[in-house]
């Protein structure tokens, strides 16, 4: 406690209670002291924050609060700041980049006409307008790209048409075509070529050497690997033995040259020129048979006069003579008659008159001149086949009898008068074909000697003339069909006129 004694200073008392050892009190002891006038004034100082201090010490847990409070605030609103800058910083950056990713998947996904509007002038701006352009440069490359590929598409198509159309004219033309690479190996057999050869599609891609292995084919395996098969040799007509019948082919054969003259492969082509060489031999034999006919008919008449009239001048003679004279006119007359018949023979060939068509019954054309022969040979059995309708054919039914009547003469003979003869026809309606069969069983006819039936003046029969079979192709020939020989089965010969 503090008195205020004199100018300024101050009496200082403090007391004490005084207490026992269980807490009684006994006494107070006090103090006093003087303070001097400047140590008053800092005691009452002291006094005074002493006061302000507990004053305040009341209050320190409110402001602590408060204090606390507002601290967290700041805080707060600089982690919310501090977020939102951060989100606003992200979003500038990120959006731009948002863009350019979901641009690119539009890109990735075919539209490369999308294209971003620049926001800003800085390094984001710049990368979108690379963007663009890389666009419009994929856009410009994809839209050269499709017109070459459009170009390339019309250029394979009309490749590919184009060798769908030499695929079909290698298919149909009757000329056989066989090429070669570079390294001798086959790239292309068309239809004609094997049919005519006898080869397969399979032998494409295998070395030439395989294609010609058969030794009939020699020939022309000498036009490809021969000494001559570096040049271009002019073209050769080649004699093949195919299926025992003579196969004449006019071949040529041509280096394929590349860019830069080097040679990329060889070609051969060949055509079927049987016909027309047996065309030209029946054309040089018709001639033949012409002249014969002239030179041989003009002397037989006078032949024949002579002899008859000898025959007469020496009826009175005496009967020896006479008879002499009788058998050796007769058998000058019947040769002439034979040699008049051969030489009616020889004109029909060298002149067969054009076939005249009418509309035909063909079964009753057949049993029509079958009849003839009823009685005539009673050890051959001849027996007719025919499809039960059977629709008419233009021919000429003269020219076909006569056809018909060689035939069965022919087999008749060739079976010695004794054996089984079958005439049968075939239709078939889906080709528009009509098929003459003649089939007998006899010995048959060598495989070697039936591609010379045909020909004029040949003969297996020793008093035959040989044109029979000849007049019977032409007459064939000039229907339009062909006629072709065979083994019957189980033995014997079949003529098929088609």
């Amino acid at each position: 406690m503090a008195e205020p004694v004199g100018s300024g200073g101050e009496l200082i008392r403090a007391a004490a209670p005084v207490r026992v050892a269980d807490g009684t009190l006994v006494g107070v002891v006090v103090a006093s002291d003087f303070l001097t006038g400047e140590l008053a004034a800092r005691s009452r100082r002291m006094t005074r924050a002493y006061e302000d201090y507990n004053k305040l010490k009341v209050l320190k847990k409110p402001l602590l609060g408060v204090y606390l409070s507002f601290f967290l605030m700041v805080t707060l609103m600089i982690l919310v700041s501090a977020t939102w800058m951060g989100l606003y910083l992200a979003a500038r950056i990120t959006r731009p980049v948002n863009r350019l990713s979901a641009a690119a998947r539009e890109i990735g996904a075919g539209h490369l006409d999308h294209r971003l509007e620049p926001e800003t002038s800085d390094e984001f701006g710049s990368l979108v307008e690379a963007f663009n352009t890389m666009a419009a440069e994929l856009s410009a490359s994809r839209q050269e790209l499709e017109r070459s590929t459009l170009h390339l598409r019309r250029q394979h198509q009309e490749v590919e048409a184009r060798r769908r159309y030499i695929e079909t004219i290698l298919d149909r033309i009757t000329t056989g075509v066989i090429s070669l690479d570079a390294a001798g190996r086959v790239t292309t057999v068309n239809p004609a070529a094997g049919r005519l050869l006898g080869l397969g599609e399979e032998m494409t891609g295998r070395p030439v050497e395989e294609l010609f292995v058969r030794p009939d084919l020699e020939p022309l395996a000498a036009l490809l690997t021969g000494e001559g098969a570096g040049g271009d040799p002019p073209p050769q007509e080649v004699a093949l033995a195919r299926d025992g019948r003579e196969l004449h082919l006019a071949a040529v054969t041509t280096a394929l040259y590349g860019e830069g003259g080097a040679i990329e492969g060889r070609l051969l082509v060949f055509d079927d020129i049987t016909p027309l060489i047996r065309a030209q031999k029946v054309a040089a034999w018709r001639e033949v048979a012409r002249r014969l006919a002239h030179e041989i008919k003009n002397p037989l008449t006078p032949i024949q006069l002579c002899a008859e009239r000898l025959g007469r001048h020496f009826q009175s003679s005496p009967p020896p003579t006479r008879q002499l004279v009788e058998e050796c006119t007769k058998t000058i007359v019947g040769e002439v008659e034979s040699l008049k018949s051969l030489v009616d023979e020889f004109s029909q060939f060298a002149r067969m008159p054009a076939p005249r068509r009418i509309p035909t019954h063909l079964p009753q054309l057949v049993a029509d001149t079958l009849a003839l022969y009823v009685g005539l040979f009673r050890e051959v059995k001849i027996e007719t086949v025919s499809p039960p309708a059977m629709p008419m054919v233009r021919l000429d039914p003269e020219q076909v009898r006569r056809v018909l009547i060689n035939l069965v003469d022919n087999a008749i003979e060739a079976m010695d008068r004794r054996g089984h003869v079958v005439i049968e026809i075939q239709h078939a309606a889906a080709d528009r074909v009509v098929r003459l069969v003649v089939a007998d069983n006899g010995p048959g006819i060598p495989e070697g000697d039936r591609e010379r039936l045909f020909m004029p003046y040949y003969s297996t029969k020793r008093r035959g003339s040989g044109l029979g079979l000849a007049i019977v192709r032409r007459i064939v020939a000039e229907h339009g069909g062909s006629i072709d020989v065979g083994s019957n089965t189980p033995k014997g010969t079949r003529f098929t006129i088609e």
